[in-house]
């Protein structure tokens, strides 16, 4: 099946920007060890670590995926569409092996997180929650990774970067990673409760302590997903065509 030799070859290349190590894995693992060290994000003790840690996680991941993004717009010069439009590959299964890439490189700041939570912050879950909230910060990240991926395909490389930082940072904070809705304006956290990235940190949050996910919640993420995933097969085609 030509989708997985693909998908490897992206990833490669993906891997080899060093710009990649610095935003995904530095920024949010540093920000993570100043947020707990000075009782910001969810507040003191292991319920604050464990809502930062959750949070950074998430902030990695965003980072990862937004930067596959630039990626494919930086591509599109070098003829690369082009060359996949001689492949077998339809425009949601390049869509896919995209979003794929993006999912995997999303890994080590998820880990690396995770890890200073439990080493340093000494984070305590029980085995199944540990997973649980490993799964659902990787899993979750899917519908952000596609959004990328249509960000690379439509915009330029500047555009791309620009698209990827407002919404790396921006609904970061808009959506909880940084510091909970609760404190929020009431009329700021209903517009927070229906972005994506709230519902995705939501996911962790509601699992590490205990609870199950909410049904609106992951609806909501669901409903996001549907309209990247459009949008992101509209801006491959629209980028097949113009190149």
């Amino acid at each position: 099946m030509i989708l997985f030799p693909y998908v490897r070859l992206e990833l490669l290349r993906l891997l080899r920007d060093p710009g990649y190590l610095i935003m995904t894995l530095v920024t949010p693992l540093t920000m993570y060890l100043v947020f707990t060290n000075l009782d910001l994000g969810g507040g003191a003790g292991r319920d604050g670590a464990v809502y930062s840690m959750v949070g950074m996680a998430g902030f990695g991941a965003i980072g990862a995926v937004m930067t596959n993004g630039v990626s494919i717009a930086e591509d599109k010069p070098l003829g690369w569409i082009r060359q996949l439009r001689l492949l077998p590959l339809a425009p949601s299964q390049a869509v896919v092996g995209r979003a794929t890439c993006a999912m995997v490189a999303a890994l080590p700041p998820i880990v690396a997180v995770c890890a200073a939570g439990a080493l340093v912050d000494d984070v305590s879950l029980s085995p199944g929650r540990w997973v649980a909230v490993f799964l659902l910060l990787w899993l979750g990240i899917s519908p952000l990774a596609v959004l990328g991926v249509g960000f690379g395909y439509l915009l330029t490389a500047q555009k791309a970067q620009m698209a990827g930082l407002v919404f790396y940072m921006g609904l970061s904070m808009l959506g909880g990673l940084w510091f909970p809705v609760a404190k929020m304006p009431s009329w700021l956290a209903r517009v927070a409760r229906v972005t994506p990235v709230n519902r995705y940190g939501e996911l962790s949050w509601k699992v590490a302590g205990g609870q199950a996910p909410t049904l609106v919640g992951v609806l909501v993420l669901a409903a996001w997903a549907a309209a990247f995933a459009a949008f992101s097969v509209i801006a491959y085609r629209r980028a097949a065509r113009t190149l």
